[in-house]
């Protein structure tokens, strides 16, 4: 038997994978804790390759009705009440709903990250849209619950990206205010893939928008220029009559 945490132990072998922690930090609360927040978000899937918990980042807890303090790796969370529909399982592990997952993650993710969340929840039927708006009226005051209600309520729903860069283009084209399309998640690797881009870009072009593939370089070091070059296209295009009927041009992020 090998010490986990104070009180945990683990049989037959000195560590544990990620889901052996997320259990480990669980029984150490005996039944007053869930897997939330961040961990929580991974536990259902979530999250994409650029968000994942790496080696040594703390496991999330939530803890109900009582204060606790537990070192070695795990940071914990406080609620008073929790809703008995905010509770589940997944993989033997106790942890919050989705949609009460997302409102945890609304204390410690900007924006862009957790609408990426939000739209993986949808997109995967992990939750309803109704489940969303009723944990956020149950927690009028909780941090976060500004931009997670200001998400829920978007027209058009939560854009889905899959990639930071997709995400810190996205953020560029909202603050500059470039009406412009956001070319989604798509993979760009081997034949198949490259077949399809191009046979993509043909069928936008017919329908008089123009692709701008930008690289993640451009978006850390030179974003200004970038949106800049942006501008100037959108104002080219528009002097010609060429914005089409899909308003403009697309731009993709790699």
């Amino acid at each position: 038997m090998h010490l986990t945490l104070p009180g945990v132990y683990l049989v037959g072998r000195p560590s544990s994978d990620l889901h052996g922690r997320m259990m480990a930090a669980v029984l150490q609360l005996r039944g007053d804790g869930l897997i939330s927040a961040r961990t929580a978000a991974q536990l259902w899937g979530m999250l994409d390759t650029t968000q994942l918990l790496r080696d040594g980042d703390p496991i999330d807890v939530l803890v109900v009705g009582r204060s606790a303090r537990i070192d070695h790796g795990v940071r914990i969370h406080r609620t008073r009440t929790l809703a008995r529909q905010d509770i589940r399982w997944r993989n033997g592990i106790p942890v919050t709903s989705p949609a009460r997952t997302l409102l945890g993650c609304a204390a410690v993710f900007d924006e862009p990250e957790l609408e990426a969340l939000l739209a993986a929840a949808l997109r995967k039927n992990l939750m309803r849209a109704s489940e969303l708006r009723e944990v956020i009226a149950r927690n009028p005051r909780a941090s976060g619950i500004a931009t997670l209600r200001a998400l829920a309520e978007r027209p058009g729903g939560a854009r889905d990206t899959r990639s930071v860069y997709e995400r810190k283009l996205l953020r560029l084209l909202r603050d500059a205010d470039l009406p412009l399309e956001l070319d989604g998640w798509q993979h760009h690797g081997g034949r198949e893939q490259f077949e399809h881009d191009r046979l993509r870009d043909q069928r936008l072009a017919v329908a008089g928008q123009r692709v701008i593939r930008v690289t993640g370089r451009q978006i850390d070091h030179r974003p200004y220029a970038l949106v800049a070059r942006m501008a100037s296209l959108i104002t080219v295009r528009g002097l010609a009559g060429a914005g089409g009927p899909g308003g403009g041009p697309l731009a993709t992020a790699r």
